[in-house]
């Protein structure tokens, strides 16, 4: 009996390994373009904490930033108590002579999506940081797909749908940046909207702090 219940154990998770991943948890926070358009906000609206981050895809520091952050960030994100609105920029491709930062500015924005978990959207940036180069659209989809976005965003993705016209999107965006961080408008910055001010994040435990003050 007990052989056979082992066998009938084993041949469930197998089964359970061909039918692929979990489904993303339904009630899980998921994304949407900011009211304005030009942002991505992943996580709900109502977490307590809520933050503005300023990132061009080609930025260094941005990138040295996700490294050290994008864990905590997807860990808030999943539990709910951490909202972040992303707003992308592209001024990058003008001083390095390329249009980066335009297409994989366009393919954050089009990632925004119900069915995109606010985590997984993070594990995206972080993933699109780490790997840096210049990515072409096959590249970026093939990050979106292991970073658990959802089959139908990911196409989107490879194909190259416009999702925001990236000119527009850098200039609405800066004057949000000169607005939140007039003394240093730099990427990236990360502002609490909260207590409208910006937030020092070199120290370790910055977002941890944030959430238990709230």
């Amino acid at each position: 009996m007990r052989s056979w219940l082992g066998i009938l154990a084993a041949l469930v998770m197998f089964g359970a390994a061909l039918a692929g991943p979990a489904a993303a948890d339904p009630g899980a926070p998921g994304t949407a373009l900011a009211p304005d358009h030009f942002g991505v906000l992943a996580g709900s609206a109502d977490a307590p904490v809520q933050l503005e981050i300023y990132c061009d895809p080609q930025c260094s520091e941005c990138a040295k930033f996700e490294a050290a952050s994008g864990e905590a960030l997807g860990r808030h994100l999943a539990a709910g108590d951490v909202a972040v609105t992303y707003r992308w920029m592209t001024f990058l491709d003008a001083r390095r002579g390329n249009d980066t930062s335009a297409r994989v500015g366009n393919a954050l924005m089009a990632a925004a999506d119900p069915a995109t978990p606010a985590a997984a959207y993070q594990t995206f940036v972080t993933e699109l940081y780490r790997k840096g180069a210049t990515p072409n659209l096959e590249d970026i989809a093939t990050t979106a797909r292991e970073a658990g976005l959802p089959a139908h965003v990911v196409d989107r993705i490879a194909e190259g749908q416009p999702a925001v016209e990236p000119t527009s999107m850098n200039a609405f965006n800066r004057v949000q940046l000169l607005a939140a961080n007039p003394e240093s408008p730099g990427t990236p910055t990360v502002y609490d909207l909260g207590t409208r001010t910006v937030v020092d994040t070199d120290d370790a435990g910055w977002l941890d702090r944030l959430v238990q003050e709230r």
